[in-house]
């Protein structure tokens, strides 16, 4: 998949999780800086989202459940930036 389409794709994906808490945590943490990314993040992002659900994703980034470790990379790196 190219970048580009890549990115509309998690953005269209990001922005109808289906709950207020989840909508504004993902716009934060990956629509507003989705520029910053590059393509393996943006892989690492899809491989997240098929991977979990956004309830156990919601609780990744809210620190109520550990994150797995073969997506610290991507966590440590959306929590801090700000």
């Amino acid at each position: 998949m190219s970048f580009n389409l890549l990115k509309k794709s998690i953005k269209y994906r990001l922005s109808y999780s289906g709950t207020k808490e989840t909508d504004i945590l993902y716009k934060r943490y990956f629509i507003n800086q989705i520029d910053k990314f590059s393509k393996k993040n943006l892989e690492d992002i899809e491989s997240l989202f098929n991977q979990f659900s956004d309830n156990e994703i919601y609780d990744f980034l809210t620190f109520k459940v550990a994150i797995p470790s073969e997506f610290n990379e991507i966590f440590n790196k959306i929590l801090n930036e700000k």
